[in-house]
């Protein structure tokens, strides 16, 4: 398992990433190697930095930690100051981690940096700028096995997850303190920015959606974006407008509609506060009821909706717990809802005699827990950068070429493999599965690819056979010719076969010579004709 300081360089790699990707300033939490070399600048000058830092603790994400450990990086300047025995005190590995908010609100801008920073800053700047997709792979894995073990210390493990993957539960060394929800929600915040930039940069074979984060924000998958073609991601700060950020990123407050729009947004479009909703009754398995209105008359139902993020809480549970909505229903004589969610079916120990209640944000609003897009209408540059896998490395070029799919078996279900993962087709095999899908999709039946598929001849004349000869031969020659996996179509045939008992069909047979390669594949199937 990686260790602490393994995990926080993670972290600094990743959102050092993503500034670069937005242009956002950079902290010293980015380029943690610059953090050792400062104990002069915080020893002479910690007390004219204290009250800035001060000044931004309630705008700060994690702002229990961020004030505890203003008080615990003050308590160790000034005991270091006097301490003799040690040369550098930020030398020590741990204090990245032991103060990482007071970094984490510190730019480098605002500090002169010196020649060897610099390079510091430069060389690290130009190593993540290069990520590939298995970097990001290895960050998730070092920062889920950190979380993970952090969660156990804890006593915050959960049972579903641990019978899920397959892994054993250490027994509970302390108990979770405020500080510490916090610092798993900063690990936890790492891994999901990890998720959305492999689903979104370095998806095989799918074109990058900037508005895909957008659309999950506001629930929303039919957001119109009007003129724009691309967008930046970047995380909405506590204290933003969209006023402030349209002047920021384009230039004019006037364009704060723009990122409405774009975002899916409906006024008041900011809800940092939320609203707590109270149960009308005992929670029971995974269902809780909210009444049909709230104190002052408002209709509750305009508050909830399907796949929407709440949190519970009580007077007996001290750490909120975030919930799907899975479904909502209304009970027709009082109009109550009744919310089923997902997790664990133990809402039964949130009860009114504890006052349980459920946080909720105003709908197609954003806050700071989440990413905000800023539309642009310059096209979006593909970033993707292609990997061979291990087990093609060592193989022949026009078998590298065949790409990587999930194999389909005979049923047109996924196959899996012994260890319950999702087998892949690729070389020949991908290839053969390619036409396949090919021949088996109707021309037009997919909205977003509409020329891939066979012409549909269902219907037809007999007495026009060669015209629906004709039209089969094109469809499957234009097929061929749009992959880049494959040079021709080297023999075909189509045959008329008259049934007595069932419905008339045109068989196929054909070959199909690979790309760059002698290697032909043999593809044979029947139409039915009417």
């Amino acid at each position: 398992m990686a260790s602490s300081a393994q995990v926080y360089q993670s972290i600094a790699n990743i959102n050092l990433w993503f500034k670069l990707q937005t242009g956002d300033q950079l902290v010293l939490t980015d380029v943690p190697s610059i953090i050792p070399l400062r104990w002069t600048y915080f020893s002479q000058s910690w007390n004219m930095i204290l009250p800035v830092l001060q000044a931004k603790v309630s705008g700060y994400k994690f702002s229990d930690l961020f004030a505890q450990q203003l008080i615990d990086f003050t308590n160790f300047v000034n005991v270091q100051r006097n301490n003799t025995s040690v040369v550098n005190p930020l030398s020590d590995s741990s204090v990245l981690y032991r103060f990482y908010t007071v970094f984490d609100n510190i730019t480098i801008k605002s500090i002169n940096l010196s020649n060897q920073e610099q390079t510091l800053v430069t060389n690290a700047t130009t190593t993540v700028s290069q990520y590939s997709r298995n970097d990001f792979l290895a960050l998730q894995s070092n920062i889920t096995a950190y979380r993970d073990a952090q969660a156990d210390i804890l006593g915050l493990t959960d049972a579903t997850y641990n019978s899920t993957f397959n892994r054993s539960a250490i027994t509970a060394q302390t108990t979770a303190q405020v500080q510490d929800i916090e610092y798993l929600e900063t690990l936890q915040a790492s891994l999901q920015t990890i998720d959305f930039i492999l689903a979104n940069l370095f998806a095989v074979d799918v074109a990058v959606d900037p508005f895909a984060l957008a659309r999950a924000n506001a629930n929303n998958p039919d957001i119109d974006i009007g003129q724009y073609s691309s967008g930046t991601l970047v995380r909405f700060q506590y204290g933003d407008d969209l006023e402030s950020l349209a002047n920021r990123y384009l230039g004019d407050p006037n364009k704060w509609i723009d990122i409405a729009i774009a975002n899916g947004l409906q006024p008041p479009y900011i809800d940092e506060i939320g609203q707590n909703v109270p149960l009308q009754s005992n929670g029971s398995g995974n269902q809780i009821n909210i009444a049909a209105t709230d104190a002052s008359g408002n209709d509750n139902s305009q508050k909830f909706y399907v796949n929407q993020t709440i949190f519970l809480q009580s007077n007996t549970q001290p750490f909120p717990d975030q919930r799907v909505i899975v479904s909502i229903d209304v009970i027709s004589a009082t109009g109550d809802l009744v919310l089923t969610l997902d997790g664990n079916s133990n809402l039964s120990m949130y009860t009114t005699a504890a006052n349980a209640s459920v946080l909720v944000y105003a709908p197609d609003t954003i806050n700071s827990a989440l990413f905000i897009l800023i539309p642009s209408p310059n096209p979006l540059p593909n970033q993707r950068q292609d990997t061979v896998p291990w087990f093609l490395a060592k193989s022949a070029e026009d078998e590298k070429r065949m790409g990587i799919d999930l194999l389909i078996g005979p049923n047109d279900d996924l196959v899996f493999t012994p260890n319950h993962d999702l087998s892949l087709s690729y070389s020949l095999q991908n290839a053969s599965q390619a036409m396949k899908l090919k021949v088996v999709t109707e021309l037009g039946e997919l909205r977003y690819h509409t020329g891939f598929g066979l012409v549909n001849v269902i219907g037809n004349k007999n007495n026009d056979i060669s015209t629906v000869k004709t039209a089969i031969v094109n469809s499957l020659t234009n097929q061929v010719a749009q992959d880049s996996r494959f040079d021709r179509i080297e023999a075909l045939t189509v045959d008329y076969v008259a049934q007595a008992n069932s419905p008339s069909a045109l068989v196929v047979e054909m070959n199909v010579r690979l790309a760059g390669s002698s290697q032909v594949v043999p593809i044979s199937f029947s139409v039915n004709y009417t």
